[in-house]
């Protein structure tokens, strides 16, 4: 694999952010306070300890911008079904150049006998960058390919389990299902079902009709939508954003997001986020 293919490879979202920019804080504040690096040892103030924690207050509103405002604003271009390894190491380039960006400025305005000047702020951006980037290097490619080996083995051990033909319900139940209005309804039988996906508020549902995979948009929720489907635990939710009946799944797929799931006489693929992969591969056992 080339570097080019390599870099294109999906890569997982943080899915704890308020935890993960808690964290980053602390651990910045409480790493200045105590080991005091970079010459810090030499500075005396009474309030060394408060100004050091500063730090780790600009570090946690440089985070709180950038992976709580931004990505939400932007939600749809920080998607994971978007997101590769190259958007996590240009993305995380930007968050390490903002967090360099408040601390320096953070810094002229504490220290006196610091003025602010070009490069000065070009020499804090640099210690930043070789004091993040190597660490974050590896994290990033560690993470990586654990959990790609990780899902290949679960996609592996899923695809021995999957029976075909593929079985279907003997009830040939009819799932009557209506949007929120309470008007707008269809019905199809449950054998024809394939799957739901979820966008904002409103809901695609994928099904057999005259030999042919349709969909119909109604407004609604995953949440709301599973509630017609209480008596047939064949059908789960295997992400955020979409619903699947188990009993259609020919081939499982594994990346580092967790899994791609294949469905029968189906051409969309269908995602398992992490939080989901157990369940999905408990109900095809």
């Amino acid at each position: 694999m080339n570097l080019k293919s390599y870099l294109k490879q999906p890569f997982p979202k943080a899915e704890s952010k308020w935890r993960i920019t808690i964290l980053i804080s602390l651990f910045i504040a409480l790493f200045l306070i105590i080991f005091q690096p970079f010459g810090i040892n030499l500075f005396e103030s009474k309030q060394k300890i408060l100004i050091l924690a500063g730090y780790g207050f600009i570090t946690f509103i440089a985070l709180v911008i950038n992976l709580i405002v931004i990505e939400n604003f932007f939600r749809s271009f920080f998607a994971e079904k978007n997101w590769t390894l190259w958007k996590e190491f240009v993305w995380l380039i930007w968050i390490i150049f903002t967090i360099g960006l408040g601390n320096a400025l953070y810094t002229f305005y504490v220290f006196d006998n610091m003025k602010f000047n070009i490069q000065g702020l070009a020499a804090f951006q640099l210690i930043t960058f070789m004091v993040s980037l190597f660490p974050i290097t590896v994290l990033i490619i560690s993470k990586q390919k654990y959990l790609l080996n990780k899902n290949l083995g679960t996609a592996t051990d899923l695809n021995k389990k999957i029976e075909q033909p593929k079985t279907t319900s003997a009830n040939n139940q009819v799932i009557h299902f209506y949007a929120e209005n309470e008007k707008d309804y269809i019905e199809f039988d449950i054998n024809d079902f394939f799957f739901i996906e979820s966008s904002g508020n409103y809901i695609e549902i994928h099904f057999l009709k005259d030999s042919k995979i349709i969909r119909k948009t109604f407004r609604s929720t995953l949440k709301r939508a599973m509630e017609f489907f209480k008596t047939n635990p064949e059908i789960i939710q295997c992400h955020r954003a979409f619903i699947v009946n188990s009993a259609k799944v020919t081939n499982a797929k594994g990346n580092s997001q967790g899994l791609i799931l294949q469905l029968e006489n189906c051409d969309y693929d269908v995602p398992v986020s992490r939080n989901y992969v157990d369940l999905v591969r408990n109900q095809i056992k």
